[in-house]
């Protein structure tokens, strides 16, 4: 079996385990001591020792598993796993052989992400994420900035569960751009694009349509199509929407004869129709 100096083999093992993304910061070793005596790095940083004297060092720590024989001109890491304060010296040496590493815990972070980008008027999208912390019932409030408006209003809250998980259904009802917040602690935003709701029914020759949006759409026209062996939308009516009792609903009627057979139909509400803060409405064929 091959033999490796003990401070090699620390080193060997230490920079396996280390993260790809973990910082390192460099420690000398002189005749004087350790330079920088005392030196402060984040949760997953790594801490090398170079040797420059011309003696045997150690690096020996009080509440860490990581002690170090450092031969000259060699070095050796660890690396910081947890938050603290971490003490150590070389007991064969007497002086200012003593330091200390402060680990700062890393900041808590939010994550947002919305189930599906694009909603149709009403339906619900869940909005999720995680608290980095892994604390569980911290309060989490979801803020929207609709699409128009030049602030964010408080749309629901929950708490984060196990692990520090969070979900919430929205139901927007124009494009909105969200965002999570916990105590002082803020997500990224994403944006969720919205549909107008079209319906399309028939009885007999007449074919109604129904449109839902948070503003009635009256006035605004949709064409009537008919999907092609070739898999083109024709449109082959148009057709203006008409105010109903509901204030977010327009509603049209129309009569239209279909050649004999199967035909695939559908309304087509043009994103210009739509307005601003919609996509274009589709209804299901």
């Amino acid at each position: 079996m091959r033999r490796y100096p003990i401070g090699l083999v620390a080193l060997l093992v230490l920079a396996i385990v280390s993260p790809a993304s973990a910082a390192t910061k460099p420690v000398t070793i002189t005749k004087a001591g350790f330079v920088p005596a005392d030196i402060t790095v984040a949760v997953g940083d790594v801490v090398t020792w170079t040797n420059s004297d011309t003696v045997v060092h150690q690096v020996a720590f009080d509440k860490l598993a990581c002690n170090l024989t450092i031969q000259p001109a060699q070095q050796g890491s660890c690396t910081f796993g947890e938050s603290g304060t971490f003490n150590y010296r070389d007991p064969s040496q007497k002086g200012n052989f003593r330091g200390t590493v402060q680990v700062t815990a890393p900041a808590v972070t939010l994550s947002l992400a919305a189930s599906r980008s694009i909603a149709v008027y009403g339906s619900g999208v869940t909005l999720s994420g995680k608290l980095s912390s892994g604390a569980a019932g911290e309060p989490v409030a979801v803020l929207a900035q609709p699409f128009g408006q030049t602030a964010q209003q408080q749309v629901g809250s929950t708490v984060t569960s196990t692990g520090g998980a969070w979900s919430l259904v929205v139901k927007p009802t124009v494009q909105a751009v969200y965002q999570a917040r916990s105590r002082s602690v803020s997500s990224g935003s994403v944006t969720v694009r919205v549909r107008p709701r079209v319906t399309l029914s028939r009885v007999g020759l007449t074919f109604s349509t129904r449109v839902s949006a948070a503003r009635s759409l009256a006035g605004r026209y949709v064409f009537f199509q008919r999907r092609t062996a070739l898999g083109q939308w024709v449109s082959l009516k148009r057709v203006t929407l008409r105010a109903t009792s509901a204030q977010t609903v327009a509603a049209a009627s129309f009569r239209f004869t279909l050649p004999r057979g199967t035909s695939r139909v559908r309304i087509l509400l043009p994103q210009a129709q739509a307005g601003g803060g919609y996509l274009a409405g589709i209804s299901p064929v």
